[in-house]
């Protein structure tokens, strides 16, 4: 098994990178980098705890979402055998839990709230006994203290919102204190501590929290409204319009009946890339677009332009 959307994105590259759902290109992690001072993981755990509105005791730090995702995975892998997706989903959502021997069923509902791909809120089954969420793109559409799940367990990452991919800082928010207290047992046996510089550095970023989402916003805000208004005769998945956020999976159908993959091939050849829809467990005449860019106008203007001269 593997992540193929990240190796399909390590085969793409183009002038219009519409496949890029973090704000890295707006954020400078080199400011923060620069005035760091080691010293401040109780204090970036009491941050986030504060953002959750829940107890530092239940949050532990990772090296990203990923790993978050991973850890939990196996903190309950003695306790339930069976795990409940629905897709279009982000890989490491759907896959991940086959790698640690869960088979599908009911027992554990795995989700990204808001959905990635779709850009629209999670929809919850009836009966799960636990689940996880991946919320890595909740701070678009709202506050972090707003959501909280039955047994549930919350995994974050800087990457998005902070645009700190390099950073490789997350965390999982847990449902009682000994969860967490597990979680950290892990730490030098299947994973290692967070750098106290990247702790730091997290600290220093959340100290501009409000700025930072703010300024952020303004640039999705802005290309949201032209998602939205300049699409042509896109529609999106299940007739399901996306939120104010980064992702969004458009429906190209209007335009061609071709598999997303060919697609997908024909628009990188004109430098314009945005992720196939197989790479998120579906087949179907969609492709995810990224909002995140500076250059979205440009960028989405070409996009649609190419879907209109395809044959």
């Amino acid at each position: 098994m593997e992540c193929e959307i990240i190796n399909w994105l390590n085969r793409h590259h183009g002038k219009y990178e519409l496949s890029h759902s973090a704000m890295s290109r707006v954020v400078d992690l080199q400011e923060y980098f620069g005035k760091c001072t080691p010293g401040h993981e109780s204090d970036l755990r009491e941050q986030i705890g504060n953002l959750h509105n829940v107890d530092v005791e239940n949050v532990v730090l990772t090296h990203g979402a990923t790993e978050a995702f991973a850890m939990v995975l196996y903190h309950l892998h003695t306790r339930y055998r069976t795990f409940n997706v629905n897709r279009p989903e982000y890989e490491m959502i759907y896959k991940a839990p086959k790698i640690f021997g869960y088979r599908e069923g009911n027992e554990l509902f795995v989700a990204s709230n808001p959905n990635n791909p779709m850009g629209i809120m999670a929809e919850f089954p009836d009966n799960y006994s636990a689940c996880i969420i991946d919320e890595t793109f909740m701070e678009f559409v709202d506050s972090l203290d707003h959501y909280s799940y039955e047994n549930g367990y919350i995994v974050n990452t800087f990457t998005k919102v902070y645009g700190g991919g390099d950073l490789r800082l997350g965390y999982i928010i847990t449902p009682e204190p000994e969860d967490a207290i597990e979680l950290e047992g892990f730490k030098g046996l299947i994973t290692e501590d967070v750098s106290p510089i990247n702790t730091s550095v997290g600290y220093e970023i959340l100290k501009r929290h409000d700025e930072l989402l703010g300024n952020v916003m303004e640039i999705i805000d802005r290309n949201h409204r032209i998602l939205l208004r300049e699409k042509g005769k896109l529609k999106f998945y299940g007739g399901r319009v996306p939120l104010k956020m980064p992702v969004s999976f458009v429906d190209y159908s209007a335009y061609t009946d071709r598999d997303s993959d060919s697609v997908g091939e024909d628009l990188a050849k004109k430098g314009i890339i945005a992720i196939p829809a197989r790479y998120f467990g579906i087949r179907g005449t969609y492709l995810r677009v990224c909002t995140t860019g500076t250059d979205f106008p440009e960028a989405y203007k070409a996009f649609v332009t190419a879907l209109e001269e395809m044959e």
